[in-house]
């Protein structure tokens, strides 16, 4: 593996660790309870275990069931999830039905038996359905499903481990699809590509700068959109919630293998050089080139875009209003300035 232009990817690792964050998105939207795709997952490799799927089958049915609620053709090209004969969905299909209407973490011995029972009923997947009489006939499973840490043990120990090698064009398109599930990516991206270009970063720091900046509001993902897109002012409930957000993107990247730097540029871009920022109030000397340079290009992006409750600003407005920040000694003048000379002169950088 060349580290300078490759690292180590593993599809599960990197869903395993933002699931949480998926999860919180769609219970705004459907019926489901906390860790519902990792149940989904549990649950469908427990069956696969039975039908003795072949280790890569396994590998894919988690990630399959992982990102049931999101995947399409494109995604599981983009994320090499093979589907022969829809032997995958098929399934994730039959599982999700089942724990979609019944909740699978409920510790009631009654709905043991009426999921039981509603499957039996389902005879048009009557292999499944013997199958899943056997998983269920255990009472280490139904516990085991409702503890988010046993059904992680399960997962980390019956998968085989398929890390793949993966050029950081690559990853960066995998995380710009996963940072597009809250916005598009590719404004900001760009702005960040113009100023690691100015700034000549080596490719891999380049990169890994670039793969920060696509998942910088990943966790917004998991704070409740009418708070989100309030035109209002937010109420000091609110605006605690909205910065949580900031905490969640962290706990999830952290969770990556290789993501360490990664996960501090995304998640330091709302820390001050005056140590009043969050979420973890860092001070000047505690904050490196990139990191500020994410806050300064975070806030600049912000401004020149559209939101619900004013209109984008120009490139001069913008600046004016960053360069009160700097007067509070929140974000670095340096940068500040690159950044008006790059997009206020128009520079063509090569």
């Amino acid at each position: 593996m060349n580290k300078k232009k490759q690292m180590n990817f593993n599809l599960n690792n990197f869903l395993l660790a933002t699931t949480t964050i998926l999860d919180a998105r769609e219970m705004q939207y459907h019926n489901i309870s906390e860790n519902h795709s990792l149940r989904i997952a549990y649950i469908a490799l427990q069956i696969g275990e039975k039908l003795q799927f072949e280790p890569k089958e396994m590998f894919d049915l988690c990630a399959y069931g992982l990102f049931h609620n999101y995947i399409d053709q494109e995604k599981k090209l983009l994320l090499r999830i093979e589907n022969k004969e829809n032997k995958l969905s098929n399934l994730i299909d039959f599982v999700h039905t089942l724990e979609e209407k019944y909740d699978f973490s409920k510790k009631s011995i009654q709905n043991r038996e009426t999921i039981l029972n509603a499957c039996i009923a389902m005879i048009e997947n009557e292999e499944y359905t013997n199958i899943f009489c056997e998983v269920v006939d255990r009472i280490d499973f139904w516990l085991n499903c409702q503890t988010k840490e046993m059904m992680l043990q399960y997962i980390y120990t019956s998968l085989y481990d398929f890390t793949i090698v993966l050029d950081f064009e690559k990853v960066l398109e995998i995380t710009s699809m996963f940072g597009g599930l809250y916005e598009e990516v590719n404004p900001f991206l760009e702005k960040c590509k113009k100023m690691t270009q100015y700034y000549q970063f080596e490719e891999k720091d380049e990169y890994t700068f670039l793969i920060a900046a696509t998942l910088l509001h990943f966790g917004k993902l998991a704070i409740d959109e009418k708070i989100i897109q309030k035109i209002e002012a937010l109420t000091k409930v609110e605006y605690e919630e909205v910065k949580s957000n900031v905490y969640y993107t962290k706990n999830a990247l952290r969770a990556i293998y290789g993501f360490d730097d990664i996960s501090k540029w995304a998640s330091r871009h709302q820390e001050k050089l005056n140590g009043k920022g969050y979420p973890s109030k860092l001070e000047a000397s505690q904050l490196s080139l990139k990191d500020r340079l994410m806050s300064s290009l975070n806030i600049y992006h912000s401004l020149m875009s559209n939101k619900s409750y004013r209109e984008k600003l120009s490139h001069d407005k913008s600046i004016e209003l960053i360069l009160n920040k700097v007067d509070k000694y929140e974000i670095d003048k340096a940068i500040v300035d690159d950044i008006d000379f790059v997009f206020g002169k128009k520079v063509n950088i090569k």
